[in-house]
């Protein structure tokens, strides 16, 4: 009994550690990409926030003259399906499926933070960038969002050339945010990832059984735009999606 009992958290302790790992290996990457923008782009790496007991891991916040880019960095590689309104992705690697919380949702829960954070400076414009690897193949629908390979990410900031931000508001986005948050030791770090991919992963076993993650309803196949989803059984007081 007792051994039936540990397989299970052998096997999450396993994820935990490569993906763990593989998160701050993609991590440095980026970092090593955004230390190639020009001078005037300030960048702040792995942030956490404290607010009513919760918090809010940020990978990167690059603040600029144009605009505040809040990104969301990717380890994945292999098949990457997902779209702006499907609250989970699927990873498609040799052969092997799994599913992982929609990073677009994801930043832009970051972005909503900053925001109040910051309101009181006025209209700030945000970028929100997810960012795979270069080794990710990426399928995704996606019209309003930025969704890119590390390649493409320093592009994809410098395509903003609009002047939005003054260099006195810029000091202060700068301020509060380093005045607010904490660089990640690695045990806070380890809790934080902990705690995010025990959720993600009771998320997957519930829609590996065609159970839907958040109200418990039957998950069923339906027909969309862009091909076949998975939708719960309890639409439309339930909008849970995903490409499983």
């Amino acid at each position: 009994m007792i051994i039936v009992t540990l397989i299970p958290l052998l096997i999450f302790s396993a994820i935990l550690y490569l993906r763990f790992n593989k998160g701050k290996i993609a991590e440095k990457m980026v970092h090593h990409k955004l230390t190639q923008l020009p001078e005037e782009y300030h960048v702040i790496d792995n942030v956490l926030f404290m607010s009513n007991g919760r918090s809010t891991q940020i990978d990167h916040i690059v603040v600029s003259p144009y605009a505040v880019f809040v990104i969301e960095t990717k380890g994945y590689k292999g098949w990457i399906f997902g779209g702006e309104s499907t609250e989970y992705w699927t990873q498609s690697i040799y052969g092997h499926k799994s599913t992982f919380y929609s990073p677009l949702l994801q930043n832009d829960g970051h972005v909503r933070f900053l925001k109040f954070m910051l309101k009181d400076l006025g209209n700030i414009p945000f970028i929100p960038i997810v960012c795979f690897n270069n080794e990710a193949e990426l399928k995704v629908n996606v019209n309003t969002h930025i969704v890119v390979n590390r390649c493409r990410l320093k592009d994809a900031i410098l395509q903003y050339k609009i002047p939005a931000i003054s260099q006195e508001i810029k000091e202060k986005i700068i301020s509060i945010i380093e005045s607010n948050s904490k660089t990640l030791e690695k045990g806070a770090t380890c809790e934080h990832k902990y705690n995010a991919l025990r959720k993600q992963y009771d998320s997957q076993n519930k829609i590996q059984h065609g159970v839907c993650p958040r109200c418990g309803g039957r998950l069923v196949e339906r027909q969309g735009r862009y091909g076949c989803f998975f939708g719960c059984s309890n639409y439309p007081r339930c909008k849970f999606t995903s490409n499983r």
